[in-house]
């Protein structure tokens, strides 16, 4: 039976979208962005699809480390949300391709009440 876990992971970042169409947005400005990171697999014997710690560790090092208190605009050409975590999710699933269990989904909140889901 596929089980899923996730974590949640919160980090800062300043972006611009440049171009009228984006309204305020337009401005240099920063978000406090929420992070949900969800992964399917086999419980194992140890009674665990994978340690939590496992996956902070994987998300520290290729999403946290590279984004957190950055300008997102040296990494996106057009720095969206939607591209954001597209890039998470194809990032962290090739990070996980050899283990036991897979990326099922992510999920960025650029505000408190506006997100994006990106699933498999």
């Amino acid at each position: 039976m596929k089980t899923r876990i996730g974590k949640h992971f919160d980090f800062e970042s300043a972006h611009q979208l440049k171009g009228s169409i984006y309204g305020k947005c337009q401005n240099l400005h920063g978000h406090r962005y929420h992070l949900v990171v969800e992964v399917e697999g086999e419980v194992d014997k140890f009674g665990w699809v994978c340690d939590f710690a496992e996956i902070e560790e994987i998300v520290k090092e290729h999403i946290l480390d590279k984004f957190d208190h950055r300008n997102l605009n040296d990494y996106f050409e057009l720095s969206t949300a939607e591209n954001i975590a597209k890039h998470v999710f194809e990032k962290l699933d090739k990070e996980l391709q050899e283990k036991s269990y897979r990326l099922s989904k992510v999920i960025l909140y650029e505000t408190a009440d506006s997100y994006v889901e990106v699933a498999r």
